[in-house]
């Protein structure tokens, strides 16, 4: 964190390779994350593209009291919202989208992914079942991978409410899929990791 910490500052100088640096340094999570607001693989990186220039554009206030991380959330937040609140027939959840799997780095072999993309397709499911402020903590934690610290950071909640509340929107999730599966436990199939993962 330190040494992205570097590269904002150095950003913030005018320096044009230290930009390079910092988007490579931070693309996968930024890309999950809006591939995880987004209908399709272009949309999800037309997404990623706005947030970068919402981010370039106000580099100058971003203040290191905060990681940066959490303040790319902040500076994205309305534009992913607004991408959320299309109806469910446009925003098909992109992390099911097969473009999108076949971008997001995987030691997956083929038959691992497809098993991993009908999982999704159990969670996704599930996700539209969760409040959108529940869902959005699974899609933050499991999907973009952030620590907790940021998104209670990103989401100005104290630490303790984004574990409880993810604890909650996890125990929810677990509860839609084990229905539609209705054969066995959700464990056999969909894993809800109590660290913050979904297998």
């Amino acid at each position: 964190m330190d040494e992205l910490e570097a590269t904002v500052e150095k950003c913030r100088s005018g320096d044009q390779s230290a930009w390079t640096a910092l988007v490579g340094a931070t693309i996968k999570p930024l890309y999950r994350l809006c591939a995880s607001f987004a209908a399709t693989a272009a949309e999800a990186e037309e997404l990623t593209q706005d947030v970068y220039l919402k981010l370039w554009e106000n580099l100058d206030r971003y203040h290191e009291s905060s990681s940066f991380m959490a303040w790319a959330w902040r500076v994205a937040k309305n534009l992913l919202i607004d991408a959320h609140r299309r109806s469910r027939a446009e925003r098909e959840a992109a992390w099911l989208d097969p473009e999108i799997l076949d971008r997001i780095p995987s030691m997956d072999n083929p038959q691992q992914r497809a098993e991993r993309r009908q999982r999704l397709g159990l969670v996704e499911q599930g996700l539209r079942q969760l409040e959108p402020g529940l869902a959005q903590l699974v899609l933050l934690r499991d999907f973009a991978g952030m620590s907790y610290q940021d998104i209670a950071q990103a989401m100005e909640l104290p630490l303790g409410t984004v574990k409880s509340r993810l604890n909650r929107a996890r125990l929810e999730l677990a509860t839609a899929v084990r229905r539609r599966i209705q054969i066995r436990p959700v464990d056999d199939d969909v894993t809800v990791q109590a660290d913050g993962g979904i297998s």
